[in-house]
């Protein structure tokens, strides 16, 4: 297991546990002392124990492990996933990022599949052709599509892919990833890419020119998760409210805009003020 036995010994130590005391009658003193280091493995089963004797999540375990910080493989998928998908510097910071993963010798299947998606999304920036850009990412779609039990890093995936796909089909497959998540009830990645799904879905309905749909879906989603969602996350809802409104009502538009203003000032945050105008700009009326 990666030598892991060494660093559950930095850890046991510092929650001053002793060995018996973590072991809890699932290992000889033997076997626990050499798994601690690093002379033997043990059964996953036992190693997800050993993790709920120490109230460590495996997650946490791994970036320790790592030196306090992510493997080079999740960094770069965080990275992408939490990136705004018309940010081209970004996108290129990723692809630059994948390049170097792969030049050490690594390999990696989610990372193959976002070199396509970034590459597609690259192409529907500067060229504004979905079709080549679907084209490019149909491999990915494939993959994911054809199967009904999807798991979070296929669903934010597939959040990602739909970017690319008709409105009808957006709206479907949305609804269904939203069910899906309904098994991971309480798990606090899933109420995350719930609200992501949520967001992304408004600017598609907007870009088909389903503004009422995508507003009513805005201001309803902002009454459940106004107080738990990041500055970043409500900026781009009230961004996309003012785009809606710029289509109704210019009082209310205006309303939208100076709360995204006053929001980002508090943050001092110019760039994603920048972002988000260049957003508005392409589809406010």
């Amino acid at each position: 297991m990666s030598n892991y036995g060494i660093t559950i010994k930095s850890i046991r130590k510092n929650k001053g546990y002793t060995q018996k005391e973590v072991a809890a009658n699932l290992f000889t003193q033997a076997t626990y002392s050499n798994f601690e280091a690093a002379k033997t493995d043990i059964l996953s089963f036992s190693f997800m124990h050993l993790l709920s004797q120490l109230q460590i999540s495996s997650e946490e375990l791994r970036f320790i492990h790592n030196g306090y910080q992510y493997d080079d493989e999740i960094e770069i998928a965080e990275r992408f996933f939490n990136l705004p998908y018309n940010d081209r510097e970004g996108i290129l910071g990723i692809l630059k990022l994948i390049e170097d993963y792969y030049l050490k010798g690594n390999s990696n299947i989610i990372l193959n599949e976002l070199k396509i998606i970034c590459e597609a999304l690259l192409i529907v920036e500067s060229s504004g052709d979905l079709l080549v850009a679907r084209e490019k990412v149909n491999k990915v779609w494939e993959r994911i599509s054809r199967f009904d039990q999807w798991y979070l890093v296929d669903i934010r995936i597939m959040n990602v892919v739909l970017y690319f796909f008709d409105c009808d089909v957006v709206i479907y497959i949305t609804d269904k990833l939203v069910e899906r998540l309904k098994v991971y009830q309480g798990f606090e990645d899933a109420k995350r890419l719930k609200k992501t799904l949520t967001i992304n879905l408004s600017l598609i309905l907007i870009k088909n020119g389903l503004i009422t749909e995508a507003l009513n879906r805005l201001e309803d989603f902002l009454r459940t998760h106004l107080s738990d969602l990041s500055y970043k996350a409500l900026a781009v809802c009230f961004n996309r409210i003012a785009i809606c409104y710029s289509h109704i009502s210019k009082e209310k538009e205006k309303e939208y805009i100076k709360k995204i203003h006053s929001l980002l000032e508090i943050y001092e945050d110019e760039s994603f003020k920048e972002i988000l105008l260049l957003e508005y700009n392409k589809y406010c009326f």
